[in-house]
């Protein structure tokens, strides 16, 4: 359960608090940019499993990096392949100029194509960001782009870091470019972008098994942040053991939460909820399973996070409800895979009573 309580004290801490600036050259997002956000896409133009990724350090200092795990057997194999590279730019110049660049992984004689890849997409998507211009909302935008075959269609999400970008559509309505994946590094030990090696798209959990107790009396939740906050309330059972304030654990299976948080600035509600959407600390959310439901009295984020150094999944569940233009109510619930599964009646009632 120490995974549970790390990850979510992590998250609460770096919620607000953040070095912002913006990332990319002469673009000006409506959501900012946070030191240490990176995300990964998958790109199918390749004949292998490959993924590329772009890390944001500050305005003048990002890392590309190109990843394809092993593939084929006998004459056919493929070795994997783990191209890292850091690039520092001119911030100044309204086109990207790079000032310098460092390879920060092993490169080998027949990389050379790659490397020129790396290049061309920080090049090729800086340059379609800029051109797109305000992106406060999802929107697509037709462009002909011939690293991804020709005419295709890029969609674009405001929640999702540095370029914005959520995938690339041919003509034949195929998925050329995709994220998979998208984080916020918190240290310089957290090791979340130059590790990762993709998500699996279908996933089992047979260690986690949950029976419920029907024993197990109600259990109401109450929780105020201060005097005049506004009380929240939930609705779980005695099976639930208090771990901390306003933080509780279904034994190693589950976590549930409740919170107040506050900015000392107005209107930062986007920011909060593309965090919202990002792992840390070796915890890959996958973004084609997740779903943004809005309630009569918030808006519930679900997604699917794989944890690498656990080989585990869980499903999270996070809770919006806006009390004014500086204060939120978040409730977080976090589920093993194979507790839930089988269960959804039982958690799904839990997050029905967040009030």
């Amino acid at each position: 359960m120490n995974l549970f309580k790390k990850s979510l004290v992590t998250f609460l801490i770096f919620i607000f608090h953040l070095s912002l600036s913006f990332a990319l050259p002469a673009v000006t997002p409506s959501v900012p940019d946070f030191s240490g956000q990176y995300v990964y896409y998958r790109d199918t133009s390749f004949e292998r499993e490959s993924y590329i990724g772009i890390l944001y350090y500050d305005e003048s200092t990002y890392a590309l990096r190109y990843y394809a795990p092993v593939t084929g057997k006998g004459k056919s194999l493929k070795p994997e392949k783990n191209i890292h590279i850091l690039f520092t730019i001119d911030s100044e110049k309204k086109d990207l100029e790079l000032t310098g660049e460092r390879i920060m992984s092993t490169i080998q004689p027949d990389d050379t194509d790659l490397i020129n890849y790396i290049h061309d997409f920080f090049y090729e998507m800086t340059k379609r960001r800029q051109n797109v211009g305000d992106i406060s909302k999802e929107k697509n935008d037709y462009q002909d782009y011939e690293q991804f075959g020709g005419k295709v269609t890029l969609y674009f999400n405001p929640l999702i870091p540095i370029f914005n970008l959520e995938k690339i559509v041919s003509v034949d309505k195929k998925t050329v470019l995709q994220i998979v994946t998208a984080g916020q590094l918190i240290s310089a030990e957290d090791q979340s972008f130059a590790k990762f090696t993709g998500i699996e798209e279908k996933f089992t959990d047979k260690n986690h098994k949950f029976k419920k107790d029907k024993k197990a009396k109600p259990l109401e939740v109450n929780y105020k942040a201060t005097e005049n906050s506004t009380e929240l309330k939930a609705k779980l059972d005695s099976s639930w053991n208090a771990a901390a304030e306003n933080f509780l654990t279904l034994g190693n299976l589950a976590a549930f939460s409740v919170n107040e948080v506050t900015s000392q600035k107005e209107n930062q509600i986007d920011v909060l909820k593309r965090r919202l959407l990002l792992g840390n600390q070796m915890i890959y959310p996958n973004w084609q399973n997740q779903k943004i439901e809005e309630k009569l009295n918030g808006t519930l984020y679900t997604q699917i996070s794989y944890h690498a150094e656990n080989d585990s999944y869980t499903y999270d569940f996070k809770f919006l409800r806006e009390i004014d233009s500086k204060t939120v109510a978040l409730y977080t619930l976090t589920v093993f895979a194979g507790a839930y599964e089988p269960n959804k009646k039982y958690f799904n009632a839990i997050l029905a009573s967040f009030e």
